[in-house]
């Protein structure tokens, strides 16, 4: 497969239809969108002069960039009150997005209900506020149980002041050791724990010196009824009865705000879809023109998605839109097309590690099936074991298909099947070579036919770089590159002929062709000279119109990295032998080590361990090894990756991530008349 054709489609309309468009647009999901302005300034658009386009072609010069940016903070807050309140899972759907609705009337209808929420809300929050406060009261006043007088009568003197308060035993220690410096009277009420419980009074006039005294003391004023009147018994009568009455009021408060949750819950599931839509809708905006009366949008879209997109908003909103579809041309409408990859499902995955690098430019031939291709090779030929693979492959399904980490997972059982063809070829079973025989080969006993094979195997992959290289540049008309760059024609036949110039040489130790000494010199000329060559074959005098001599000692510089990456981009393909033989050199290790063990199952012990570790370990290494030689011995000769990735306009679906459960009324055990309780528990509600 290859890079999907591209569409420019235009749409333009009235301005009230534009959220309806957007919306309709944004669910279809097939939009790359650009600069409308930019797309109507370029020297390709055109609008046919009909009298449909009247209206767009009067307004054309006077399109301006939508500035107007809607705030949703109010929006947000209602919905999150909304949704904490009622216990309501925020889920994107676009079964509440796809029907026909306004969503300012949408949201209006509930304003009230939120007002009469927030008021009740705040309402039960105060009442839980008072219930602590009384039920500070309550236990404060124990202390006091034995004055059978009533409490206002002391609480509220006129020139003596009356305190409860609570200091540490240590404090109350040196406090009596001062008894004869304090101007007031001290009583000791009760002891809890480390602390003791005493009443002051003291004169009004003497209440500052106090002050000072018992601050260096580090005390706590217990607070108490004081407008409240009869004994302490009657008050906590009182006290009692009037929280049981706050929770009754607080229970009915509940049940109203549970009749709305009742009425409006299915409408309410709608909020966050419909909110999160708007949201999204008022960011692709900014790419949108506006005129006095109409609004421009343009966007790629892929072939396959032109028709459907085109119908999908001529039946929503009929004749009210003038929809264009033009073809992509160089120089590319004013903006770069986006990239989309259309590949097999077999090499989907590696489209991954194919963007890791870049994002192939439109005219660019797409990597992915040769990348995903080789390295499935390169990953079993360095990994090549029946046992390791299966888990690998194993793990690899898990991952895709139970945990949706489709990329990751896909990649990982398709690297696990290849590891499992190339252990049959091996005979390579978790390491062993004693379980399955070799349809091919045995790498430890055939080093050096496996370094052979490996530097064989990556002079095939260096050349069909080339290839794929040239076929690039010439498919973007770049024949400068194509025919005389270090990666095109020239630079292909030399490395051709470099390596028939080392076999001679060196492998069956022949003389060199006289030919060869001719033909290598004239290409290492011909990438050196290739500006004034490509100025003169293919017209480009306004380009190369002078050549400066510092261009020359660049290309010559470059000529030379390009010998020594000749040489060095074959030889590394060694490692793929290397690690070949390194996984049978690991087990071997380990199993050597097994052996010298006293019983067996500390020798089984070994042997399992040994294996994680081969698979843990040289796993990820083979796995950087083989990415380092796809990244810098076939990449950097074919692969630019200089393109802009397809992002079609989606709505966001942001990560549902749970927080942690925000309490909205808390739960307080009462006593009542001091043998009942009244146990009142919150709901609690998580988003």
């Amino acid at each position: 497969m290859s890079v999907e054709e591209m569409k420019i489609m235009g749409i333009i309309g009235s301005k009230n239809l534009l959220n309806r468009a957007l919306r309709l647009i944004i669910l279809q999901g097939s939009m790359h969108t650009i600069n409308a302005l930019t797309r109507v300034n370029s020297a390709d658009f055109f609008l046919p002069p009909t009298e449909r386009n009247i209206e767009a072609l009067e307004e054309e010069p006077f399109l301006k960039s939508y500035t107007n940016r809607r705030d949703f903070t109010e929006e947000e807050r209602i919905v999150k009150l909304f949704y904490d309140l009622f216990d309501i899972k925020s889920h994107l759907k676009n079964e509440f997005l796809s029907e026909e609705y306004d969503y300012d009337n949408f949201m209006k209808q509930f304003l009230g209900i939120y007002d009469v929420l927030h008021f009740t809300m705040l309402e039960i929050e105060a009442k839980f506020k008072e219930i602590d406060s009384k039920r500070e009261f309550i236990n404060n006043l124990k202390y006091l149980s034995k004055i059978n007088l009533d409490i206002s009568r002391f609480a509220n003197m006129k020139y003596l002041v009356f305190r409860l308060i609570r200091i540490t035993r240590e404090n109350y220690d040196k406090l009596k050791r001062n008894y004869e410096n304090i101007p007031a009277v001290i009583l000791k009420v009760a002891i809890e724990g480390k602390y003791v419980i005493l009443v002051s009074i003291t004169p009004e006039t003497l209440e500052e010196t106090l002050e000072k005294i018992f601050s260096s003391l580090n005390y706590t004023i217990l607070p108490i009824p004081r407008e409240m009147k009869g004994t302490i018994a009657e008050v906590l009568e009182q006290l009692n009865n009037s929280i049981e009455q706050d929770l009754k009021l607080i229970e009915s408060l509940k049940r109203s705000i549970e009749e709305y949750k009742e009425q409006y819950r299915d409408e309410l599931k709608k909020m966050y879809s419909r909110l999160e839509m708007e949201k999204r809708i008022e960011e692709v905006k900014s790419e949108v023109a506006i005129g006095k009366k109409l609004f421009f949008m343009f966007g790629y879209v892929p072939i396959s998605s032109v028709n459907k997109l085109k119908e999908n908003l001529e039946k929503k909103l009929g004749n009210k839109l003038i929809i264009l579809v033009d073809d992509v041309k160089k120089p590319y409408s004013g903006t770069i097309p986006p990239t989309k990859l259309n590949n097999v499902k077999l090499f989907k995955p590696f489209e991954s590690l194919v963007k890791m690098y870049g994002i192939p430019s439109y005219q660019e031939k797409d990597p992915t099936i040769f990348f995903g291709l080789s390295y499935m090779i390169i990953f079993g030929a360095m990994f090549g074991d029946v046992g390791q693979g299966l888990v690998l492959l194993i793990s690899g399904l898990i991952l895709e298909y139970i945990y949706q980490k489709i990329d990751f997972g896909g990649v990982l059982n398709r690297l696990g099947l290849s590891s499992i063809i190339f252990g049959f070829l091996y005979g390579s079973v978790f390491g062993s070579e004693e379980i399955l025989p070799a349809l091919v080969i045995r790498p430890m006993a055939n080093i050096e036919n496996m370094l052979i094979i490996a530097v064989f195997f990556g002079i095939i992959l260096i050349s069909l770089s080339y290839i794929f290289n040239i076929i690039n540049t010439i498919k973007e008309k770049n024949l400068e590159e194509g025919l005389l760059g270090q990666n095109g024609l020239a630079g292909f036949i030399l490395y051709l002929l470099l390596l028939y110039t080392v076999y001679q040489a060196f492998i069956i130790h022949n003389d060199l062709l006289p030919v060869l000494i001719i033909i290598l010199p004239v290409l290492l000329c011909i990438m050196l000279f290739k500006k004034s060559i490509a100025s003169k074959l293919f017209h480009l005098n306004k380009i190369y119109k002078k050549l400066s001599a510092n261009d020359y000692i660049e290309e010559g510089f470059g000529i030379i990295e390009m010998l020594l990456s000749m040489l060095s981009n074959t030889i590394s393909f060694l490692r793929v032998g290397a690690f070949a033989l390194n996984h049978v050199g690991l087990y071997i290790a380990f199993l050597t080590l097994a052996n010298m063990m006293s019983s067996a199952w500390s020798n089984w012990v070994v042997l399992v361990v040994g294996n994680i570790v081969i698979l843990t370990l040289e796993a990820l290494i083979v796995f950087i090894q083989a990415l380092r030689l796809e990244y810098y011995e076939l990449f950097t000769k074919y692969y630019r990756g200089d393109g802009i990735e397809y992002v079609p306009l989606k709505i966001k679906r942001p990560s549902l991530q749970k927080e942690k459960k925000r309490v909205i009324f808390k739960t307080i055990v009462l006593p009542i008349d001091g043998n009942k309780s009244y146990n009142f528990v919150n709901s609690k509600t998580e988003v």
